[in-house]
């Protein structure tokens, strides 16, 4: 099966993102998966008629289809350890993070806060998943999650045949399920830790605060802070080309 990970992001949000972050975080337990950064060039080529940065995620990844697994994940993430779920127990058509947290939840029409996806992480093994999503995209702005309840609307409702793997559901984190415990993150066995769960992945996921993932200054105990900066030591690489 080949495999992909893209992010996107403009060019001035680039570092204030934690861009650079995502990228070597996600190298570094991932070497094996193609990792894609669409930058400035493909997103003035993709913003027009009605795409926006709120509505894009699917016209990205039309621009893989040439992949059997497409992952997004959104660009303030840092990677914490190997995303087994997504990249190597692949029995999905659709995968993405709960979005029930201790910060800040929603819900859609039918879709309760605790059914709610968190669309900063998506996966899916479905081309036509991707395509509906397109589809149905033209009313993201009517939408108070725009995209994201889009999304979740297509899962539940428009495409319910789809078999769907909530990712961080039964044990571990993923994304967003993990906000507003920064303070309770601890390190065992090398591994990063929250209420006897792995932290694989930390989605910021907090609106429009800039800098993202500046880890001195978010609730992180000390020996956190240092270890989660490690993971952003800049490596060497060659990216795949798209």
């Amino acid at each position: 099966m080949k495999k992909c990970c893209w992010t996107a992001v403009d060019d001035k949000r680039y570092y204030p993102t934690g861009t650079h972050i995502m990228v070597n975080s996600f190298r570094r337990f991932h070497p094996d998966i193609d990792l894609v950064v669409f930058r400035q060039d493909t997103a003035d080529k993709i913003m027009r008629d009605g795409v926006t940065w709120y509505n894009a995620k699917p016209n990205f990844a039309e621009r893989l289809f040439d992949y059997d697994l497409i992952a997004n994940m959104d660009a303030d993430h840092v990677i914490t350890g190997r995303m087994t779920e997504v990249f190597d127990n692949v029995d999905y058509d659709v995968a993405a993070p709960m979005n029930f947290n201790d910060y800040e939840n929603t819900s859609v029409e039918n879709v309760t806060e605790e059914m709610f996806l968190q669309g900063g992480l998506i996966a899916s093994t479905n081309k036509d998943f991707w395509m509906k999503w397109m589809e149905r995209n033209v009313d993201a702005m009517k939408y108070k999650c725009r995209e994201n309840d889009i999304m979740n609307l297509v899962i539940y409702n428009d495409m319910p045949q789809l078999k769907l793997k909530v990712l961080d559901k039964e044990k571990d984190y993923y994304g967003c399920k993990s906000l507003n415990r920064e303070s309770e993150f601890y390190l065992q066995e090398g591994k990063l830790m929250c209420r006897k769960e792995q932290v694989l992945c930390y989605h910021h996921a907090k609106g429009g605060q800039f800098p993202k993932l500046d880890f001195d200054n978010m609730p992180f105990t000390p020996e956190v802070k240092v270890w989660l900066k490690s993971l952003s030591y800049g490596q060497s690489y060659k990216m795949t080309a798209i």
